[in-house]
């Protein structure tokens, strides 16, 4: 046999084998590949854009940032630099990762919320916006029509799955959810807001204190310094906790009594208002009226 006669497949073997795509190069392929109308997102300096899996736009890489997908009609979030954007299942758009944030997910036709600085935005189920992250903090998820609240500086934003907002985490502190049309209560300094299951607000935290909840119509009382607020279960408003103080709760249309330095508030369970604690006292409830 001649030499050339073994030489020459062996060549022709050899293109045909550089030729051919490996794994590798077949999965960059069809990670940019425009799936059907929605176009993968640019990349950006150093940054990744998001695939297109569907009809909606993939999310801009930006600065050594990864895009965030889209499968389906909503964009995918842009990454921001060194963030990371939220994918897209629905309608609405994912949220943008921020400096170093990471973007919330929109499974609905709400907005997943912004990553901001470091923070975690929170995810969109329905028509209601998920809450941005702050600085270092964590928004809200929301489920419903109402959007969820902001993380804050550090803290938790409150969920919400109603018609109602979540409330603010603030500084440290976590937002109180909401059930119904009402908000929850604002976090505050390393606080927790209230929750809200009626049309009434949840009470605000303060300062490391915790905001009452509202059952009805009326406001929670609001924490105070390390204090507590009272509860709302009917029209009138729950007594503020003031300083290591509890506020009285309220039942019907009167308020409950504020806590005051380490005292408690009176209920309320009438139209009457409950009396306030003042300094480690207790206030007088009242029934009637």
């Amino acid at each position: 046999m001649r030499f050339s006669n073994v030489l020459t497949p062996l060549i022709a073997f050899g293109l045909l084998a550089s030729a051919a795509p490996t794994d590798m190069q077949r999965r960059d392929e069809l990670a940019a590949r425009d799936y059907t109308a929605g176009n993968g997102g640019p990349a950006g300096k150093g940054g990744k854009g998001g695939n297109s899996y569907g009809t909606g736009y993939g999310g801009n890489g930006g600065a050594g940032g990864k895009g965030g997908a889209a499968h389906s009609s909503g964009y995918g979030g842009g990454g921001g630099n060194g963030g990371k954007g939220g994918t897209n299942y629905g309608s609405g758009d994912a949220g943008w990762g921020g400096n170093g944030g990471k973007g919330g997910a929109s499974y609905g036709s709400g907005n997943g919320g912004w990553g901001g600085n470091g923070g975690k935005g929170g995810a969109s189920y329905g028509s209601g916006y998920g809450g941005d992250g702050g600085n270092g903090g964590k928004g809200g998820v929301a489920y419903g029509s109402g959007d969820a609240g902001d993380g804050g500086n550090g803290g938790k934003g409150g969920k919400s799955y109603g018609s109602g907002n979540g409330g603010t985490g603030g500084n440290g502190g976590k937002g109180g959810n909401s059930y119904g049309s009402g908000y929850g209560g604002y976090g505050g300094n390393a606080g927790k807001g209230g929750n809200s299951y009626g049309s009434g607000n949840g009470g605000n935290g303060g300062n490391g204190g915790k905001g009452g909840a509202s059952y009805g119509s009326g406001v929670g009382g609001d924490g105070g310094t390390g204090g507590k607020g009272g509860a709302s279960y009917g029209s009138g408003d729950g007594g503020d906790g003031g300083a290591a103080g509890k506020g009285g709760a309220s039942y019907g249309s009167g308020n409950g009594g504020a806590g005051g330095d380490g005292g408690a508030g009176g209920i309320s369970t009438g139209s009457g208002h409950g009396g306030a604690g003042g300094a480690g006292g207790t206030g007088g409830a009242s029934y009637g009226r």
